[in-house]
């Protein structure tokens, strides 16, 4: 009998070693991924095909309130020549948008966040929607923020997404009025001037990579918040973020299939 707990105990010591040599970071694909054009369709898609747990992507609104996804206040850095917040949906799905990433061309159409959301659905991932600054959706003006919240919990993610950015009022008037929603701060070397805001907040904090160290992810879950770090395309960087305990690893083009997944949490 004796023996049989003592066996019984080891093999449950040895499984909780076995998760924490594991224990790997969830992967966040940066504005998709680097397999189509930034924030499209193509991009999302391949993005979890290749496995990442996470798609990210950016928002605006466009002129005839659609809520859209791209990065900048123009299409004219992917060929096109519109801008956003004076374009209907309409104008800017007649652009095709090019993009050459890793010496393959790409071309893509705008995405709006309901066929973003609905491609997170089909593929099982989680959707990580950065705000940008847009109509209605800045640290001036939160009046287009309940039809965003809207649109995410029709399509059934209120209690399964993230939602990013650096404006801090729009952060504050979601954690007020939609308490239950993930949320991330995102900043660089600045992150701790704000580690009291996110504590008071109960907001987690993604950081950009080169802008803290080990030091840093403990204090943030000594806080009982998440730590995400952005943007990370090589191994030895995914290595050493794992080694110090992130939450969240954002990347462009790393591959889940040749990830190291021996590496050992060191949150001491």
């Amino acid at each position: 009998m004796k023996h049989s707990i003592l066996k019984a105990l080891f093999t449950i010591s040895l499984s909780l070693f076995c998760i924490l040599i594991n224990a790997q970071p969830l992967l966040v694909g940066h504005r998709g991924s680097y397999w189509g054009v930034e924030n499209t369709s193509e991009a999302f898609i391949n993005g979890a095909l290749k496995g990442y747990d996470f798609l990210e992507c950016d928002i605006k609104v466009a002129g005839d309130g659609t809520i859209v996804l791209t990065h900048d206040d123009t299409t004219e850095r992917l060929g096109g020549s519109l801008t956003i917040n004076s374009s209907t949906l309409e104008q800017l799905k007649s652009e095709t948008y090019t993009q050459t990433r890793g010496g393959i061309q790409y071309t893509g159409k705008i995405c709006t966040l309901e066929e973003f959301l609905d491609i997170c659905t089909k593929y099982k991932v989680t959707p990580v929607i950065e705000l940008k600054w847009a109509t209605g959706i800045n640290s001036n003006d939160q009046s287009g923020m309940p039809k965003l919240v809207k649109l995410i919990e029709e399509k059934g993610f209120r209690n399964k997404c993230v939602i990013l950015t650096s404006m801090k009022p729009c952060l504050e008037y979601l954690r007020r009025n939609y308490p239950d929603i993930t949320l991330q701060f995102l900043t660089n070397s600045n992150w701790e001037n704000n580690f009291d805001w996110c504590v008071e907040w109960k907001i987690d904090v993604d950081i950009r990579s080169g802008c803290f160290n080990k030091e840093t992810v403990k204090k943030f879950h000594e806080a009982g918040l998440k730590v995400n770090v952005w943007t990370v395309n090589d191994h030895s960087a995914y290595k050493s973020y794992t080694e110090i305990g992130c939450d969240f690893i954002t990347t462009d083009y790393l591959d889940p299939k040749n990830l190291d997944n021996n590496v050992v949490i060191n949150s001491k």
